[in-house]
């Protein structure tokens, strides 16, 4: 597999963004429903946050348009490959559209939705090579992550979606990452959809959650012993530790598998602690026992490394890549350093000096939407 297409596999925004060009062009058109999809797309981007540069009429109209456009032409989904792809990358458009400018509370999930009941119409092999791959790769990172956010399990969790379409290539370290982390969501729709009046659910959940921790742990000391260069380097300057990373594979990589980490130890926590009732002989968290102080602080050091990755991330030449990336675990480290060390000062200055960074990187709007359920 090239650098290139490695790169790409690495970036939550990352292989089907760079087939859009070659879409667009196929069908000779630039007025058509995915440039239209596209246009909201960027019109949605600049016009996001309190200091929004588009105005909030244009990115609702664009958006409109956009879905309208769609709409005609999803019913010919099945007449050509060229059709399909290029259905497949507008939805795609429009869902983070909504992701970054919410137009309803629900509009994202039923884009998410018709993503994935599109990408099912084929089966997984389809998604093994060309554009069709490129797509796939691109998807599943965003889908899985907008499962862990609606806390509902996905397709993309049965072993055939996770191996046949890599058949021909070799996973980078964030999609391996992702085949360790997608049965997280199921468990936490088992907890939502279950009565537990006698601690059953919240018993086998537990042992769910520390088997998903040991898979993130194995993957981790995977990595690290087949990939080089797979290490942070933290900068100590007076605002603070920041981290530097050998690229962005390394820094989605380990952003994510920290907040996977923090989301399974804290989900543990809470039902050990609503059912004291779970024997002691319950699995360990890292050669822990879950009350252990031992792990809360490995929440707080994967929370604040979360935050010092956060210069990375947003820095300009990261793009969109860099800021889509960013989203999902900062939410989650800051809200649990809200949760374990709200009243620590040393903790409510990092926050602070954290903030700072976003602000200064013109993405206020992240802060305005810190409250996750994943830990609750």
């Amino acid at each position: 597999m090239s650098s290139n297409s490695a790169l790409s596999q690495s970036r939550i925004c990352g292989a089907w963004v760079e087939v859009l060009p070659a879409l667009v062009g196929a069908n000779g058109r630039h007025d058509g429903p995915l440039s239209s999809a596209i246009k909201a797309l960027g019109i949605s981007l600049i016009a996001r946050g309190p200091s929004g540069r588009a105005p909030v009429h244009e990115a609702i109209a664009a958006h409109s348009s956009a879905l309208k456009a769609v709409g005609r032409l999803i019913p010919h989904a099945n007449d050509d490959p060229n059709k399909y792809d290029e259905i497949s990358a507008a939805i795609m458009c429009l869902f983070l559209s909504e992701k970054f400018f919410p137009t309803s509370s629900s509009a994202a999930t039923v884009h998410a939705r018709g993503i994935e009941e599109l990408i099912q119409l084929r089966p997984p092999q389809f998604y093994a090579s060309g554009t069709p791959h490129k797509l796939f790769v691109g998807f599943r990172p965003i889908l899985i992550l907008h499962a862990f956010d609606t806390r509902t399990s996905t397709f993309l969790g049965a072993p055939e979606w996770k191996t046949e379409p890599f058949g021909g290539v070799v996973q980078d370290p964030l999609q391996t990452l992702l085949s360790e982390a997608c049965a997280i969501p199921a468990i936490l729709e088992m907890l939502d959809r279950c009565s537990d009046k006698n601690g059953l659910v919240a018993r086998q959940a537990v042992t769910q959650f520390v088997e998903a921790i040991n898979r993130l742990d194995r993957w981790h000391k995977s990595v690290n012993m087949t990939v080089g260069d797979f290490t942070p380097l933290p900068e100590i300057s007076a605002a603070g530790i920041n981290f530097e990373f050998p690229n962005i594979t390394v820094a989605n990589s380990l952003s994510h598998y920290w907040a996977f980490w923090i989301i399974c130890a804290i989900q543990i926590k809470q039902l050990t602690a609503q059912h004291p009732d779970i024997s002691e002989n319950c699995p360990l968290i890292d050669g822990e026992r879950r009350e252990n102080e031992v792990v809360t602080r490995k929440v707080l050091q994967f929370s604040s490394s979360i935050l010092a990755s956060t210069s990375f991330l947003m820095r300009e030449d990261m793009e969109l890549y860099g800021t889509a990336s960013a989203f999902f675990p900062l939410h989650i480290a800051r809200s649990a350093l809200e949760m374990f060390g709200g009243n620590d000062e040393a903790i409510g200055e990092e926050l602070r000096k954290n903030a700072e960074i976003i602000y200064q990187r013109g993405y206020e709007d992240v802060l305005l939407h810190t409250s996750t359920t994943l830990l609750s």
